[in-house]
């Protein structure tokens, strides 16, 4: 009876395991699919052959935790003096490369960009396409927007300048998406978030949050030591973070739909700018399937060695 139990046991043991391993998630939890996108904290689209893209992220007191991309045909319009934890990747159709000046813990590297762009240009069409559950014409200051588990969201028609706080309310599965959608001059700004704090409530986490503008248009300014969260996706606008306290999140922005000499399309984060993607820039690798099962495998050896042990005392 003693070896029926313990093979009872020991196999039970093992359904556990093989369900917790099947059930186990193979990417960070975050809601963001941006594919390999997503392993950038900041990642400027780059620009074509005729209309480039200007790239820069300086000043000593900025820090970037996590790794910086840069898309084809870019032009580096200032030296990296501040730190990079991560990695630098920068495409091959770059002929002038960075000049480093500051710390790049991962060390710079000159790679194919245009699939990383690829992934992050399909996220934001789907996310543009994705149906609203509420809108706004802007957002208003000290404003609250309540959310629910899930999917959240939250289309503003026009232009938003916040200086004091934007407070998201939800529980720890609620997922917010905004969609800004006003398409103003390339040299307007249609998102301006100068010295303000974003406040989370419920349970909602910054990797929950994104912020899409679709297609060409305003830029994007966070300016004044504003602390925000979430990814701002907004692959065709510029972006200028400027003394920007906190950012955590990603920034993938600077593409080139604007024919006015690069003076229009640029991702320049700068001046003390602090930006950390979800995960604090170093995401703990997620074992392999087969390495899962072969830890239980092991950790099973030694119940069924305890159980042998057991049964022949």
């Amino acid at each position: 009876m003693a070896s029926r139990s313990s093979a009872s046991i020991v196999w039970t043991a093992l359904a556990m395991v093989t369900v917790a391993t099947l059930a186990a998630p193979q990417a960070r939890g975050d809601f963001v699919g941006l594919g390999a996108a997503g392993d950038y904290a900041v990642l400027g689209i780059g620009g074509t052959v005729t209309i480039a893209s200007d790239f820069e992220v300086y000043q000593s007191a900025t820090k970037v935790t996590g790794n910086v991309g840069v898309g084809p045909y870019s032009v580096f319009t200032h030296n990296f003096d501040g730190t990079i934890t991560g990695r630098l990747d920068y495409d091959t159709t770059i002929t002038t490369p960075p000049t480093v000046t500051g710390t790049i813990g991962g060390g710079v590297h000159q790679i194919p960009m245009a699939g990383v762009v690829a992934d992050a240009l399909a996220a934001d069409s789907s996310y543009a396409a994705l149906p609203y559950t509420q809108t706004f014409s802007t957002l208003s200051e000290d404003q609250v927007i309540n959310g629910v588990s899930g999917l959240n969201v939250i289309q503003v028609t026009g232009d938003v300048d916040l200086k004091k706080t934007l407070t998201l309310n939800g529980p720890a599965d609620a997922q917010f998406v905004f969609q800004l959608t006003a398409a103003d001059a390339a040299s307007a700004k249609t998102l301006t978030l100068s010295g303000m704090n974003m406040i989370l409530k419920g349970g909602v986490t910054g990797d929950n949050i994104l912020w899409d503008l679709h297609g060409g248009g305003g830029q994007i300014a966070i300016t004044s030591g504003s602390n925000v969260y979430g990814t701002f996706l907004a692959p065709y606008r510029s972006f200028t973070g400027d003394h920007m306290n906190l950012l955590l999140g990603r920034v993938i922005a600077g593409g080139s739909p604007n024919p006015e000499n690069n003076k229009a399309n640029f991702l320049s984060i700068h001046s003390g700018s602090q930006i950390t993607s979800p995960g604090g820039g170093s995401p703990t690798a997620v074992p392999e399937p087969s390495t899962l099962i072969a830890a239980g495998l092991g950790a099973l050896g030694f119940i069924g060695y305890g159980l042998r042990r057991r049964s022949k005392a």
